[in-house]
């Protein structure tokens, strides 16, 4: 079911444990509950950080993730709900519901970062997804340069490459030249390929001694095979009712830019506040605004809050339930397509037991009032060494 996009809640939890270099190992755990079971996600993981000298840097991690639910899509009443049902069916037939699914998914990472004798840093990576049916490869550098001696001003140039090979069951596929084709009729799957590439350029200043903001701009171009083979959509149907695959374009370009602004007061109060625009050639432009507030009870005990909101406009090839296609090259269901916007609050503490050992746990409020709404929070402890 291609949980890559759904492991965001993963990436976004673990990363504030490798914003400091040190050497520590961290374990944490994160569980993702949306509309009272309807989805459930599972998300144990490990990340080692060691470096080796001041020069090198060697991070390595592991991420699990079991997921269990139910995605909304059309289906034939009259043969039960299943992501696999299409064709032509009667009006009274066309339902749109939730099909049951279970997925997981196993994710290692590592990056390797080395300084030079002016302190600017290379780091490579290289990233491993496997599911059931959506592999992913990726590789990325990126080389952080500082303009100025004092080392309060950098600039960053980031590219990664990601290449994915989709896994379709024949009997979700539509194509005429794929599965059900005479000479491949015997065949039980197909495999799609889609390339992500992603670059980003970025800036940091700091402003005194309490303040700094970083700003970049990204590209992202994908190619292959975007469309999801477990969504349908409904065609003709005043005519002859027709559940079939939904199809998306096979290329996609995005940019956009980020600003972040950071800020401490005296020596307890610290906020990070941030402003996101995105935009590509689906039509789709997404704004998202996001703040947190730490506050440090004492050495041993800090808090945070924060709060994000997110907006986006519909693709131009998404129509809604109740709302069907004819004979469109691109259509699409998928509410991931449409326009909403969402809303997301979060609450963390870590507490230090020692100089080696400390504890944190995060629980935060997603919802998007147009569709659902859920909760999750995040456990884990870090060990120095």
């Amino acid at each position: 079911m291609q949980l890559k996009k759904l492991s965001l809640i993963t990436s976004i939890l673990l990363v504030s444990s490798s914003l400091v270099a040190e050497d520590y190992v961290s374990v944490q755990y994160i569980h993702y509950n949306e509309d009272n079971g309807k989805t459930s996600i599972l998300v144990p993981s490990i990340e080692i950080n060691k470096d080796f000298g001041s020069d090198y840097t060697l991070n390595v991690s592991y991420i699990y993730d079991s997921i269990s639910g139910a995605s909304p899509t059309y289906y034939d009443s009259s043969s039960g709900a299943s992501a696999s049902s299409q064709g032509a069916v009667p009006k009274t037939s066309v339902k749109y519901g939730n099909i049951d699914y279970k997925e997981e998914r196993n994710a290692f990472g590592t990056s390797f970062i080395t300084r030079f004798k002016n302190r600017d840093e290379l780091s490579l990576g290289i990233n491993i997804s496997r599911e059931r049916d959506y592999e992913s490869n990726e590789a990325s550098a990126q080389y952080l340069h500082w303009i100025d001696k004092s080392k309060n001003r950098s600039i960053s140039f980031g590219l990664s490459y990601q290449m994915n090979k989709i896994e379709i069951l024949c009997s979700l596929n539509n194509s005429d030249t794929e599965c059900d084709s005479s000479s491949s009729a015997s065949k039980k799957s197909e495999s799609e390929d889609l390339q992500v590439l992603n670059s980003e350029i970025g800036f940091t200043q700091i402003i005194d001694k309490t303040s700094l903001i970083k700003t970049s701009i990204f590209y992202i171009y994908e190619n292959g095979y975007l469309s999801n083979p477990y969504m349908r959509v409904v065609r003709f149907y005043d005519i002859k009712p027709t559940i079939i695959q939904e199809q998306k374009p096979d290329k996609r370009v995005a940019y956009g830019a980020t600003l972040q602004y950071t800020k401490s007061f005296k020596n307890q109060i610290s906020t990070i506040s941030s402003y996101r625009i995105y935009s590509d050639d689906w039509d789709i432009t997404s704004h998202t605004i996001g703040s947190e507030i730490y506050y440090e009870f004492s050495d041993k005990l800090t808090t945070s809050i924060g709060f994000r909101y997110y907006t986006q406009s519909k693709a131009s090839f998404y129509n809604g339930s109740k709302d069907y296609f004819k004979n469109q090259k691109y259509a699409s269901s998928d509410r991931r397509m449409s326009d909403f916007y969402s809303m997301n609050y979060n609450i963390g503490v870590d507490y230090k037991i020692n100089t080696k050992v400390s504890l944190n746990t995060n629980v935060s409020l997603y919802t998007q009032p147009k569709y659902f709404d859920s909760l999750y929070y995040n456990i884990g402890a870090k060990y120095r060494f």
